[in-house]
């Protein structure tokens, strides 16, 4: 009984640990044929002085090239983007349809890096040896456009902590990509 107890109690705080990204499919994506043009992210903390935004759309753009998507890098096709509008960060379903057939893209994705911070906390081990642990943690919210229709085909949102901003933007937007509904049909 001691045991059964000891093990129930052991699994609901490793699970409690865990968290999962937030998440909604409107319908499914084939990764092989569309096209996907990533934006900047609007950054909530751009006034300490970082480009956590431009960060977050690199890591978009690298993470779905590694999942074998299509990416369109809107720098390189197109002189004829709106960049006031992306300096804005603010999208209209009209902009991205027009901008979309323009460069291409069946969709776009774009979002906001909306909250991080830093911990510090003192670990000690067996009340000898103490040090100083930094964690940061960043979280991001997402959506992904039809550049046909302007209607948001995907949204998710995704807090993490690691020990560093990079590596905890790095697992959410991992996690986040993770999310998105593909096709399953499978083409011969």
């Amino acid at each position: 009984m001691k045991r059964e107890l000891f093990s129930i109690i052991c699994i609901a705080m490793l699970t409690s640990c865990v968290s999962s990204p937030v998440y909604f499919n409107k319908s499914e994506i084939d990764k092989k044929k569309s096209k996907i043009a990533v934006l900047p992210f609007r950054d909530y903390n751009s006034n300490d002085g970082n480009n956590s935004g431009e960060l977050v759309r690199s890591l978009f753009e690298q993470k779905l090239l590694h999942k074998r998507f299509s990416v369109i890098e809107i720098e390189k096709t197109s002189s004829s983007v709106d960049y006031t509008v992306l300096k804005k960060n603010e999208y209209p379903g009209s902009w991205i349809i027009e901008t979309g057939n323009q460069l291409g893209a069946d969709y776009m994705i774009y979002g906001s890096v909306h909250d991080y911070r830093v911990y510090q906390n003192l670990t000690s081990f067996l009340y000898i040896f103490s040090w100083l642990e930094v964690t940061s943690s960043v979280g991001i919210t997402a959506r992904m456009v039809s550049c046909k229709t302007g209607e948001v085909v995907w949204s998710g949102s995704f807090s993490r902590a690691s020990y560093t901003f990079n590596d905890a933007a790095s697992e959410a937007v991992y996690a986040l990509i993770r999310t998105i509904k593909l096709n399953s049909v499978i083409s011969e």
